[in-house]
């Protein structure tokens, strides 16, 4: 219960990967499948709360939060050499419930629902292309480059554009 209302809140996640470990390479291909709740506008709260979301629920962007969504995920990760590590994947992404928000990974409603009574499900797709170099133990040194395509409901009705986003990282372990 929440006030006086019931939450009937859900999400289903899986993430499963096959590693060709005799092939050059060593690619691992995956697909990861997720979806949560969204509200149907009705005294019974229906949108999935994370609680305590990751930062990087979907890709190192992270435009969207873990809320109202369906997610299908495909990955290929690649082992170049003993020490660096490739991976290309790409996310998809719709609303749950097109009566319900778009959320940040704080689950603050980042595009409302459509006041123009759009029922478009489908909200924009997001290619990752990540490298991992651990020269040491110690050290790992990642750069990651994710671009976010929106749907053509988010381009008309709220004028989203296109995003890149480039980021480094270097890790010392102790």
């Amino acid at each position: 219960m929440f006030g006086s209302n019931e939450i009937r809140a859900w999400a289903v996640a899986s993430d499963t990967h096959y590693i060709f470990s005799k092939l050059p390479l060593r690619p691992q291909v995956g697909m990861r499948a997720d979806i949560t709740s969204g509200d149907s506008k009705s005294p019974t709260l229906g949108t999935y709360n994370p609680l305590f979301p990751t930062g990087a629920y979907f890709n190192l962007a992270d435009l969207g939060g873990p809320s109202n969504f369906v997610h299908i995920h495909p990955t290929l990760n690649l082992s170049l050499t003993k020490q660096i590590k490739a991976s290309l994947d790409w996310g998809f992404f719709w609303r749950q419930n097109v009566n319900d928000a778009i959320y940040s990974i704080g689950t603050i409603p980042i595009f409302l629902p459509s006041s123009t009574g759009n029922q478009k499900h489908y909200s924009g797709s997001s290619p990752a292309l990540t490298f991992i170099w651990e020269p040491t133990p110690h050290i790992t040194f990642l750069a990651s480059y994710v671009h976010f395509f929106p749907s053509d409901f988010l381009r008309t009705e709220y004028t989203a554009k296109e995003v890149d986003y480039f980021t480094t990282w270097i890790t010392y372990k102790f």
